[in-house]
């Protein structure tokens, strides 16, 4: 029985693959990347964009089409309520870990197993903030957090087989705990990993600058943090970040900002920005502008605004025309290169801790403890484990790196 994911989305549906491909290995069932191969394909859909929800509509279909057995689940099950049929088994976002109970042990393996070369680890689910585009909280609801000692588990679980870096992933993981009442926090969450737990390096997925306060700047001055953060603007105009309802403004953003570089001054920082917002004129788009080239960000995701049900935003009636917004984010898309590039330079004769993910054309591709993406040339190397390289040079948007020694 070959089992195949195909996930979309963001980091959390790929932590929930994860988690159930380690489990379907221990109960015999073999994974496979080619879906072609697969006896049954589990599709975790998206929807949090227009073109999430057709991409997630054509593999469904093409499922179908096949003939192939499936197990959907994810936002866009949600949003369009697909129906259940004789090889499509449908699963809602409320119920998605009922999954693996439709699985019965093969031959019953103690052997974990997963493709990757990281752990993506769920540690939250759901979204109560309610920004005016987001359809987010409507398909997952309200916050729900792990234990941390459930989370703590999971992680040793990994641990067990080798993982070296685990990235603790979440809708909104700055809202961990808020379902206990605040009696625990992702602060304490961190300091908890940090005790209990030893011998791989962490890393955060996306945190709202909300949530970052003098205790968390402070944890992540430990060495197996990750110096790296992914911090949402969406917007530099505050008229634009208001009808958005974010709950900050440009001045705030910037201000934390630049305490984080201060206390941490080589950190990457990544960021998500949205282009063509309903009402947004040529003077917010520059405000956006000013602010990205004003923050020394390493990388961005740049995101044309999609018209998403339920939400205020599609309410709007100053939506902006397509050829505008395209404008828009190929400008941003070009200054994140241009910013990535500017990042990666700075590296140039230093040392980083890379682990090594994949081979390509003949070199080993890897992430270094500040994202920076890199190509090594060496036939040490072994995947998984992290190396310590020097950085020689830059190769499109990897860095192009030889080895020192194994860590």
């Amino acid at each position: 029985m070959k089992v195949c994911f195909i996930t979309y989305g963001c980091r959390v549906n790929q932590a929930e693959a994860q988690r159930w491909e380690k489990l379907l290995t221990t109960k015999g069932y073999v994974v496979t990347t080619n879906p072609e191969e697969a006896n049954l394909w589990i599709i975790n859909t998206c929807a949090v964009t227009h073109k999430a929800e057709v991409q997630s509509r054509q593999i469904i279909n093409k499922a179908i089409k096949l003939g192939k057995k499936a197990f959907v689940t994810g936002c866009y099950v949600e949003l369009c309520r697909i129906e259940n049929s004789e090889n499509l088994k449908v699963f809602s976002n409320f119920k998605k870990d009922s999954i693996i109970n439709h699985f019965e042990n093969l031959d019953k393996s103690d052997t974990l197993k997963i493709s990757r070369h990281r752990a993506i680890i769920k540690v939250q689910d759901g979204c109560n903030q309610y920004c005016s585009y987001c359809v987010v909280p409507y398909l997952r609801g309200k916050p729900r957090s792990y234990n941390i000692e459930q989370i703590i588990k999971e992680i040793k679980d990994y641990q067990s087989i080798g993982i070296k870096e685990v990235v603790l992933s979440g809708i909104n993981i700055g809202l961990y705990g808020i379902d206990y009442e605040n009696k625990i926090s992702l602060n304490k969450l961190i300091k908890a990993i940090l005790k209990e737990t030893s011998g791989f390096r962490i890393r955060l997925s996306s945190i709202e600058i909300n949530y970052i306060d003098q205790e968390f700047l402070e944890i992540i001055s430990d060495n197996r943090i990750c110096k790296h953060l992914h911090i949402p603007l969406q917007h530099g105009s505050d008229r634009i970040l208001g009808l958005m309802n974010r709950r900050y403004d440009a001045f705030q953003f910037s201000q934390i900002i630049e305490k984080i570089f201060k206390l941490y001054p080589d950190i990457s920082i990544g960021t998500d920005v949205m282009v063509g917002f309903p009402s947004e004129t040529e003077d917010d788009f520059k405000r956006t502008l000013q602010l990205i080239e004003k923050i020394g960000f390493s990388y961005l995701h740049v995101f044309p605004y999609s018209k998403r049900p339920f939400t205020k935003a599609s309410e709007m009636t100053e939506q902006i025309p397509e050829n505008i917004k395209k404008q828009r984010a190929d400008c941003l898309i070009e200054v994140g290169k241009r910013k990535k590039l500017e990042y990666i330079k700075k590296f140039i004769g230093s040392e980083l801790e890379v682990i090594i993910e994949n081979k390509k054309n003949g070199f080993f591709s890897g992430t270094s403890d500040n994202y920076i993406k890199c190509f090594v040339d060496n036939k040490k190397l072994v995947a998984g484990n992290i190396f310590k390289v020097i950085v020689n040079n830059i190769k499109g948007e990897y860095a192009l790196a030889s080895l020192i020694k194994n860590r």
